[in-house]
């Protein structure tokens, strides 16, 4: 059992730390909502990012790799270091109203993450309904450095459907370095937690 909570740990670590790389451009731009748009940070910095990966993938710019998906970190987290060297005190004063806010968020996200894991962990199996094509189509973005993916049905041809939401996931799975038989559920797992 422990087993597995490393990796739903190790999943919730890889989130966490891309989310707060969003913050600062977060809490500009939703500085009136109660919780200066803390949960929105995760499906924003996941979006960015896993966009920004795509569209140069498309381009042929960079691979898609562990050190351009890095690099393509590296520049987002920049941009929003910058912003808090702009205004400094204003970040100081958002942070320290609300931490426990953001500690409240945090933990109900993890909660859910970790109880729908658990669920999914009685019937894990990648069957029925679109699961395989689902997971096909993650594993073909994993096996890609360019895209769009091949397609798993049908040899020589890539993708014609849209993969966009697989490939944040998959990103996800590369970054946390985390199998794909793995990270399936708990996809499934942070969509449900994202949603809460």
């Amino acid at each position: 059992m422990l087993s597995d909570f490393k990796y739903i740990f190790i999943w919730w670590l890889s989130i966490f730390f891309l989310s707060s790389l969003s913050l600062p451009l977060i809490f500009l731009l939703f500085q009136r909502f109660w919780d200066k748009g803390y949960i929105f940070a995760k499906t924003f910095s996941l979006f960015i990012i896993s966009y920004l990966l795509l569209v140069l993938g498309i381009f042929h710019l960079t691979q898609f790799t562990l050190p351009y998906i890095y690099i393509v970190i590296t520049i987002f987290a920049t941009l929003n270091i910058s912003l808090v060297l702009k205004k400094k005190s204003f970040f100081k004063t958002e942070i320290f109203n609300h931490w426990r806010v953001f500690i409240v968020e945090e933990i109900l996200f993890f909660i859910i993450l970790a109880l729908w894991s658990y669920i999914r962990g009685f019937a894990p199996d990648i069957e029925g309904l679109e699961k395989f094509m689902d997971w096909g189509f993650v594993n073909s973005i994993l096996k890609s450095q360019f895209f769009p993916p091949a397609d798993m049905w049908f040899a020589g041809q890539s993708i014609n459907y849209y993969y966009f939401g697989h490939f944040v996931f998959a990103f996800l799975t590369k970054f946390s370095g985390i199998s794909s038989a793995i990270t399936y559920n708990l996809s499934i797992a942070t969509i449900c937690a994202l949603t809460f």
